[in-house]
């Protein structure tokens, strides 16, 4: 219904949804939740038994139900070929679901992550063996190599500008050439250049490429070979070199994305989906000083799409790289809509020395990976010096760590994903953490104040005098507190109007983990086990957190606490004293720690 109160309109009766899978069972034709294609899946070609492939085929269509990406297919429909043609190959052939054992599951899976994602997939299909179902339903572990918590190597500034520097040089060269042979071609069209002049063949053959998107060729050659008159009036310089005089090189579009990604760290699926900037705040003026750009990263779910601002404010900027890399690849865009297949994607380029059908974005496949180490081979054999490993994932990671703030994620994921992993952050880090840590640990030795009674063991006279003489408080308290009528998550308090940390005369307004350092709070042996286990859940809370926010909210709370066990419980009694906590007071402690016990 919309917002105005009218029914959305509804399809025709006589609707009906397109089916994924073809009659024969062997081609899924797939659609994203938006109504885009996402390719054409043929397993015809692929060797073993109709039936066999017929049900794996149908599990991997009603498996990617839910998929918005031609990649995840692309890596899917990969593994199943893979999958159908080793067990042709297989000595017995596997020719029925029914023979996927976990034995051969197990060997032809291994440690290969492509494969064992699969198993998602097989297990949907009728006939597997029971034992093989619960088996790939099973969590695996990761190979020994891959445990732990991974460590990230960011580039350096220094090793960061020069990747940038050098994606924005190739960039600039590209589209440099590009607007002085559309210069060329718009004199030309514009009737400046007089037939017999030296510029009207590059002219000429340069409205045949703007329009076809293809050299010209001979009609009748088998090999189509372009006809002596381009190749004279390009100079015979070769197919490549002719095609790139509109076109943008598989190189170029690479170094466009390393700039981009140096920049914004997009992520490269990110830029593989990116449309053109839609919405142009200075539109009034010849050049845009802010680019308005939607993003679309599906592995953020309900916040997949955002917006970013990109601002011109000259070169070395953001909105300027984004601006070189717009008419880079505009004229690839104007041939693609004037031979009726307009493209809205940002990164469009010629992918190879055919026609115009190479002529294409870069969102399907690996083609984006493959144009940036075109570029880096580019790059080197021109003599940059360019740090060892430049992928898109390093680059992002780098970018993010010396820009200092969230990019295309949260802060929570910026810091645990990125600060957090990164050696040289952690390293330059560490001094002032642990000073911090030793800063909180010396304040919270100086100011425990909470008092402990051991041995108080039921609501007597005896336990309340002990009581009232080791806290050194008023006896009516002490048989309250024995009575436990003054109760706290973490202990018992003998004033509740005059808290060391509240207005004299007011009700206590803090945190219940500031108890252990107030004299008015008062412990008994009953609460040991609960302070154990509050000091057990904070160390839990520790690995989840950043350095800072530890060091910020919780660490002096952590080293309080921590002090008091230490005076007050020995070691080896702490086992036995978690043991001793109630679920209810685990669930208290927990409120406690999520402030939904703050007053």
């Amino acid at each position: 219904m919309s917002g105005r109160g009218r029914r959305a309109a509804l399809p025709p009766t006589d609707y009906r949804k397109a089916p994924v899978l073809d009659a024969d069972g062997l081609v899924i034709r797939p659609v994203s939740g938006a109504g885009k294609p996402l390719g054409v899946w043929d397993f015809r070609a692929s060797p073993g038994p109709v039936d066999f492939r017929r049900a794996l085929v149908a599990a991997l269509a009603a498996q990617g139900r839910g998929w918005g990406s031609q990649d995840t297919y692309l890596t899917n429909v990969g593994a199943l070929k893979l999958l159908f043609k080793d067990a042709a190959a297989a000595e017995p052939p596997v020719a029925a679901t029914g023979q996927i054992t976990v034995e051969w599951w197990k060997q032809w899976s291994g440690d290969i992550h492509v494969r064992r994602v699969l198993a998602a997939v097989v297990r949907r299909a009728p006939g597997v063996p029971e034992a093989t179902r619960v088996f790939m339903e099973r969590p695996r572990r990761r190979p020994p190599a891959r445990r732990g918590r991974p460590r990230k190597q960011a580039h350096t500034r220094e090793e960061l500008r020069r990747i940038r520097d050098a994606a924005a040089a190739t960039v600039r060269a590209g589209r440099l050439r590009i607007a002085a042979n559309t210069a060329v071609l718009e004199r030309w069209r514009a009737g400046e250049i007089e037939r017999g002049d030296g510029d009207w063949p590059l002219g000429e053959v340069l409205g045949v490429l703007a329009r076809t998107g293809d050299l010209p060729r001979y009609p009748n050659s088998a090999t189509r070979a372009v006809t002596a008159y381009a190749e004279r009036a390009f100079g015979f310089e070769g197919n490549a070199t002719a095609l790139s005089r509109l076109f943008p090189t598989p190189a170029e579009i690479g170094a466009a994305a390393v700039l981009l990604i140096a920049h914004e760290a997009w992520n490269q699926s990110v830029l593989k989906k990116m449309d053109v900037p839609t919405w142009w705040p200075n539109a009034d003026r010849e050049d845009p000083a802010v680019h308005q750009v939607d993003t679309d990263k599906a592995r953020r779910g309900r916040r997949r799409h955002a917006s970013n601002t990109l601002v011109d404010v000259g070169e070395g900027s953001s909105g300027r790289a984004l601006r070189h890399v717009l008419e880079l690849t505009a004229q690839a865009r104007t041939t693609l809509e004037a031979l009726g297949r307009p493209a809205t994607k940002l990164l469009v380029g010629h992918r190879g020395l055919g026609g115009a059908e190479n002529l294409l974005d870069h969102e399907a496949g690996k083609a984006l990976e493959g144009a940036i180490r075109s570029w880096q081979r580019q790059a080197r054999a021109g003599g940059v010096d360019l740090p060892a490993r430049v992928h898109a994932q390093a680059l992002r990671h780098s970018a993010q760590t010396h820009h200092g703030r969230a990019r295309n994620n949260t802060q929570d994921t910026h810091e645990r994903d990125y600060q957090l992993k990164d050696e040289d952050v952690r390293a330059a880090s560490r001094g002032a953490v642990e000073l911090g840590l030793a800063q909180a640990l010396a304040s919270a030795r100086q100011t425990v104040a909470m008092r402990l009674v051991e041995e108080v063991d039921a609501a007597g006279e005896v336990s309340a005098e002990l009581v009232a003489k080791e806290a050194g408080i008023d006896v009516e308290v002490a048989r309250r507190i024995v009575a436990g009528r003054l109760r706290t998550p973490v202990a018992s308090c003998a004033d509740f109007l005059n808290s060391d940390h509240s207005t004299a005369g007011m009700p206590c307004a803090v945190s219940f983990l500031l108890c252990f350092a107030c004299r008015n709070a008062v412990a008994t042996g009953r609460d040991l086990p609960r302070i154990t286990y509050l000091h057990q859940a904070l160390e839990s809370l520790r690995s989840a957190v950043t350095p800072a926010v530890w060091a910020a909210d919780w660490a002096t709370h952590h080293a309080r606490i921590g002090d008091f066990l230490t005076t007050y419980t020995p070691t080896d009694a702490r086992p036995q004293l978690l043991a001793a906590v109630a679920d209810s007071e685990r669930e208290l402690i927990h409120a406690m720690l999520e402030r939904r016990l703050d007053p």
